[in-house]
């Protein structure tokens, strides 16, 4: 490969690069979405919005990636729960754990089919469906357990409300985000993978 070659300089290839994401601006993005959502874990008492992450997630890199990074940040969900919001460590609680962990991974499948089956439709409606179907899978899944382990109080329909307005407001953020790092990164970086195309 020439030095011609290796920056781009044929016909074509600049262009390529600005159109299509580079390995390094998908990690970048992936690891600022992980971070902000683990940031977000801290801030509401370790509340985890999975939804929101997995429709994220599902519109900009492939499912297998978007899983590694929901168990990352569910890993990290368990951590900052049990190191420092001190929750107990009894059977029920850590089950309730793994339970949410599946919840997370269902989520993220959900997202994943709904995002790749929409794709005509307008960004709005996709990624809107998207979150409401995430995020009722994820309340179902977590209810299940719940069924199975006695502890039905946190489905009551305030807290479940509570919990999806937390989940659209952080889509809403992520999409900022996604749009203010596409024009920062992109006269260094190229395009990152983008939630809605805007140009």
């Amino acid at each position: 490969m020439s030095a011609r070659d290796r920056w781009g300089d044929r016909p074509g290839e600049a262009d390529f690069q600005i159109a299509h994401p580079s390995f390094l601006a998908s990690l970048i993005w992936t690891l600022i979405l992980a971070l902000a959502a683990i940031g977000v874990t801290f801030a509401l008492s370790c509340i985890t919005p999975f939804a929101a992450l997995a429709v994220a997630l599902a519109g900009t890199i492939g499912l297998r990636a978007s899983l590694r990074v929901v168990i990352v940040v569910w890993f990290a969900n368990q951590v900052i729960g049990f190191g420092f919001f001190h929750f107990p460590q009894t059977p029920n609680t850590l089950l309730f754990g793994v339970a949410i962990g599946g919840a997370a991974v269902v989520t993220t499948i959900v997202a994943s089919v709904v995002m790749k089956y929409m794709l005509s439709r307008s960004v709005p409606l996709r990624l809107g469906l998207a979150l409401v179907l995430s995020f009722a899978a994820y309340e179902i899944t977590l209810l299940a357990a719940a069924v199975f382990f006695g502890d039905l109080e946190t489905f009551r329909p305030a807290i479940v409300a509570q919990l999806a307005l937390i989940n659209a407001v952080s889509l809403v953020g992520i999409v900022v985000l996604n749009e203010v790092l596409a024009a920062l990164c992109r006269p260094w970086l190229g395009r990152i993978p983008r939630l809605v195309r805007l140009s």
